[in-house]
């Protein structure tokens, strides 16, 4: 039994009040929800530390009620209301003035949430509209309720049109309880998270006291450092997905934990690096399940951890399949095209079925599609060559008048070079250039013979480029008539039985990240083996477009079984790179037709071959962008070890 006033008391004791809140979701007991609520309301308020304590944990208890979290674990609507119910009258018999602060502040941290341009900070933003501080507590939970269950990803994740997770370190517990399932970080969303939350710095500190050599030379144990100061910024994380990770048995509930990019191209070290936080996470979630009330069975559930593993590498293989053959699961990322997806959830199938031979847990896994990125890189291209090409025809001084005005356009720096190559690069880049819509860039088109028209056509067929990619992907694995060919080929090929095959095609999602526009979102639906990881600016976006005039959900179920108009890809199988990214391999071709019986007859060929991963313009954009970022991050962690050992 989870629920017990000794480990309410121990909970209390170390802050957790997410943990107290959430020990109601172990070991359910339908049927006995209401009484168990009483039961913990009771020794919430008797044991509490102090006014504001029992006021965050009376909140979040809430919360799970407010939100599907309760529901997830089993139980019933009418008894999920009549617990709520409970609360909000705890609530308002409670200290008011003790209780508008801890309102206040969860508001404050909603919208500390990417500056809160996040789904969280719209929350905030229209809670606050309504709320009644007379009643903060049964006012802030009441208009949670309404704005959450009012919310279009209430409604795709209810009515399974897809799972979702959140492409953020930060934001993760209100997300939770729409139920996003999934979240994701890498070098730049730690940073940012260190950015946000002042109290990570100081936890970092804690830790950095307990480790006299990286004091003495920080510099030398950077690394070791800046995994420290990650895994902190990633504990939250854990602690939220923690008790619905435990009900789900890690079918679902895992966190994204990206390796150091800086020895991506390393199999061994990066499998040793894996390893390692693998074990940090096991110690803190077995004492963190004490906090829920497990008792002995604390730690007994492996991490709900998964590893991003770039797959701009051919070495992503080799850690893709010693990883999950460990029962430690992956998450490729830094993939762009359907040759290095559908290998690398070829290699994840194989390292599963090794664990199942050797009785290992084969968990959630996912297969990252970067489309937003790749989406970019075409973009970029395309806009340089116009430049370039004006250059050619016109002279370099037109050339760069006009890259000069767009730079103006676009608020980036001017940039005093005479190739013009290098200039375009730099202007056109997504940092600054979000669309060939451009007036400058449709003028400079204009120098080259191509219309406005020509150009406007370009950019909306572009924004359609990661979609195609995700959908040919989730079709080699996921389509009805496709599923029924790997169970049986996973049967033959690896000696495992229908029910295992069956969970090892099942246990990998795609995972569409990096999205730019809604459609990004809505264009790739599934309720099987699709799960959108969500940026926050992207999710609120995503809500302020459904509730536009005329936005019909109901025309976008299974969306990614859907096609566009045929000349979208016609049109875009003019670049180069666009056909890099959506053909397959030569070698792929012959394996998914005549091994796996999948008819891809029609498919092209000049797909990437994983020796030429690395060279994909895509690849070696996000490569660099998360390497700099993670040694500024070093840096920045290598600084506040050099401010500790001098105190």
């Amino acid at each position: 039994m989870a629920r017990d006033n000794q480990s309410i008391i121990n909970a209390l004791k170390q802050g957790r009040t997410l943990a107290i809140a959430d020990q109601i979701l172990i070991d359910p007991e339908p049927g006995n929800l209401v009484s168990m609520v009483d039961k913990h309301l009771e020794a919430i308020k008797k044991y509490g530390n102090s006014p504001e304590q029992i006021c965050e944990t009376l909140i979040r208890l809430g919360m799970n009620f407010v939100g599907r979290d309760a529901e997830i674990v089993g139980y019933k609507a009418d008894e999920i209301d009549a617990a709520l119910q409970r609360v909000l009258s705890s609530i308002d018999d409670f200290d008011k003035a003790a209780m508008k602060k801890t309102v206040e502040t969860f508001l404050k941290d909603m919208k500390s949430v990417n500056k809160s341009d996040s789904l969280p900070g719209l929350l905030a933003e229209r809670i606050e509209t309504g709320l009644d501080m007379n009643k903060p507590g049964s006012s802030f939970l009441m208009l949670l309720k309404k704005h959450v269950r009012s919310g279009i990803y209430w409604r795709m994740i209810g009515e399974e049109y897809c799972k979702f997770g959140n492409d953020f370190a930060r934001g993760l517990e209100y997300l939770r309880h729409f139920g996003f399932c999934q979240v994701s970080t890498n070098p730049v969303l730690a940073a940012r998270a260190f950015d946000e939350d002042l109290t990570l710095t100081d936890e970092l500190k804690e830790e950095l006291k307990k480790h006299d050599d990286w004091l003495k030379n920080p510099e030398a144990h950077s690394d070791e450092i800046a995994m420290a100061a990650t895994l902190i910024a990633l504990w939250p994380n854990l602690a939220i997905f923690r008790p619905l990770a435990l009900y789900t048995q890690l079918k679902d509930y895992m966190v994204s934990f990206q390796l150091n990019p800086n020895i991506a191209d390393q199999a061994d070290s990066s499998i040793e690096d894996a390893k390692n936080a693998y074990k940090l996470a096991a110690n803190f979630l077995k004492d963190y399940d004490s906090s829920l009330g497990l008792g002995n069975g604390s730690g007994k559930l492996e991490p709900c951890i998964v590893f991003k593993v770039s797959g701009g590498d051919v070495a992503a293989r080799k850690i893709t399949v010693v990883l999950n053959s460990n029962g430690i699961g992956t998450n490729n990322t830094v993939v762009y095209t359907v040759a290095q997806e559908v290998q690398l959830v070829l290699d994840a199938f194989e390292g599963k079925a090794k664990a199942v031979k050797d009785g290992k847990r084969v968990v959630r896994t996912y297969e990252t599609n970067m489309g937003g990125r790749f989406v970019s890189h075409l973009r970029e291209v395309e806009a340089e060559n116009i430049f370039k090409e004006v250059a050619k025809k016109h002279g370099n001084d037109k050339a760069s008048k006009l890259l000069d005005d767009l730079a103006v356009s676009v608020k980036a720096d001017k940039v005093d070079t005479a190739d013009i190559a290098k200039k375009a690069e730099i202007i056109c880049s997504f940092k600054f250039l979000k669309t060939l819509d451009n007036p400058l860039v449709i003028q400079a088109a204009g120098l080259i013979g191509k219309s406005a028209d020509e150009v406007k056509l370009l950019e909306e067929d572009l924004k359609k480029a990661g979609t195609l990619v995700a959908r040919r992907v989730h079709w080699v694995f996921y389509s009805p008539e496709n599923r029924p060919k790997w169970i049986e080929y996973l049967t033959k090929t690896y000696g495992v039985n229908k029910d295992q095959a069956k969970w090892i095609l099942e246990s990998m999602d795609v995972l569409p990240a990096s999205k730019r526009v809604p459609e990004d979102t809505l264009h790739a639906l599934s309720k099987a083996n699709m799960c959108h990881t969500e940026f926050p600016n992207h999710s609120r976006a995503v809500q302020i477009f459904s509730e536009q005039a005329g936005f019909k959900l109901e025309d976008l179920k299974e969306s990614i079984a859907q096609s566009y108009e045929p000349g979208v890809v016609q049109r875009l199988s003019k670049l180069p790179d666009f056909l890099k990214g959506y053909d397959i391999t030569p070698d792929l071709k012959s394996f998914l037709q005549d091994k796996a019986g999948v008819n891809v007859a029609d498919w092209g060929v000049a797909g990437l071959k994983p020796e030429d991963w690395q060279g994909f313009g895509s690849v070696q954009k996000t490569s660099a962008e998360f390497k700099n970022a993670y040694d500024t991050f070093a840096a920045k962690c290598v600084g506040i070890a050099k401010e500790v050992a001098t105190k």
